[in-house]
């Protein structure tokens, strides 16, 4: 794992080769039981975390969530933005073909549209009015597109980068994660606190920026979805 960046973005890069990655349910979303457990109790060769999308429940029309052989919000949607986890540790960043999982995949979260793909920008990143924004989610003031936003990608070479900014433009995170090398990537949460990124080590998280939600939520409970790295 390589964190590089200052207290206003940063990106974590980290290599599948390594490292694998675990798709959580939280505790109160997706909801209902039998989803693998929201409380990490088990945190021996722990790496870090990372929050997931927007809540799905306000509009499932977002996408949807996969996870241990079951659906969430309905059916995943096709062309929709997805991290994609495989069952040997493995990540991947991409528009979903459309279709049911196949034996090989253990989940699947979706979330809006693809933001960089083949290496390119998507063409409605920045229309130039708040009211605009809708495709890559409100601000908590909509007078203004730039807030906390995070993202996810895939570069050339089979590594994941993460990455958070502090009051971005949906084009502003697009391109910090072009700039960390994605070459398909996607927005996940946004706004406040909502971006959570920590790495954890000795028994404890850190954290790039303070404007980031705390990442203890991912060893007490997250309500919310959210990613896992452990170390292979």
């Amino acid at each position: 794992m390589e964190v590089t960046g200052d207290a206003a973005a940063f990106a974590a890069r980290f290599d599948p080769a390594t490292v694998r990655f675990v798709l959580h349910a939280g505790s109160q979303v997706p909801g209902g039981t039998g989803w693998l457990d929201a409380n990490l109790a088990a945190t021996d060769h722990l790496v870090a975390g990372w929050n997931g999308g927007f809540l799905m429940a306000n509009n499932a029309s977002w996408g949807g969530f996969y996870l241990g052989g079951r659906t969430a919000f309905g059916p995943l949607k096709k062309g929709t933005a997805s991290e994609v986890f495989y069952k040997n540790g493995s990540m991947d960043v991409v528009a979903w073909p459309g279709g049911e999982p196949g034996p090989d995949v253990a989940g699947v979260r979706q979330n809006l549209g693809l933001m960089i793909d083949g290496g390119k920008l998507a063409g409605n990143l920045d229309r130039g009015t708040a009211a605009d924004e809708s495709t890559w989610g409100f601000t908590n003031d909509s007078s203004n597109v730039h807030g906390n936003r995070s993202g996810v990608g895939v570069r050339a070479d089979g590594k994941i980068v993460y990455a958070a900014v502090r009051g971005a433009s949906p084009l502003q995170l697009a391109q910090y994660l072009q700039k960390a090398g994605a070459v398909r990537a996607m927005e996940l949460d946004i706004n406040f606190s909502r971006p959570i990124f920590g790495t954890y080590a000795e028994g404890r998280w850190s954290q790039p920026a303070p404007w980031l939600g705390p990442a203890t939520r991912f060893t007490s409970g997250n309500e919310r979805d959210f990613v896992v790295v452990y170390e292979r």
